[in-house]
């Protein structure tokens, strides 16, 4: 049975260090830097990369109008 849990905001913008927040990857059940989320993110849809975990991810889609809206 596979639980669904109410998406978390997880970028919190730092002025200091714009993409160095951490994160949990739900697609990739690892940590990621938000800057690294981004990269394969844009990668995968532009190239359209089906294939990739990454490829229409909702939580990528949150990280980057958060970091464009900081």
């Amino acid at each position: 049975m596979m639980m669904m849990h109410a998406y978390v905001p997880t970028y919190v913008p730092d002025p200091a260090k714009p993409g160095a927040a951490r994160f949990h990857c739900s697609a990739l059940r690892t940590d990621l830097r938000v800057a690294e989320c981004l990269d394969r993110f844009v990668d995968a849809n532009a190239l359209s990369r089906r294939d990739s975990p990454c490829f229409k991810c909702k939580q990528g889609q949150k990280n980057r109008e958060c970091f464009a809206a900081s």
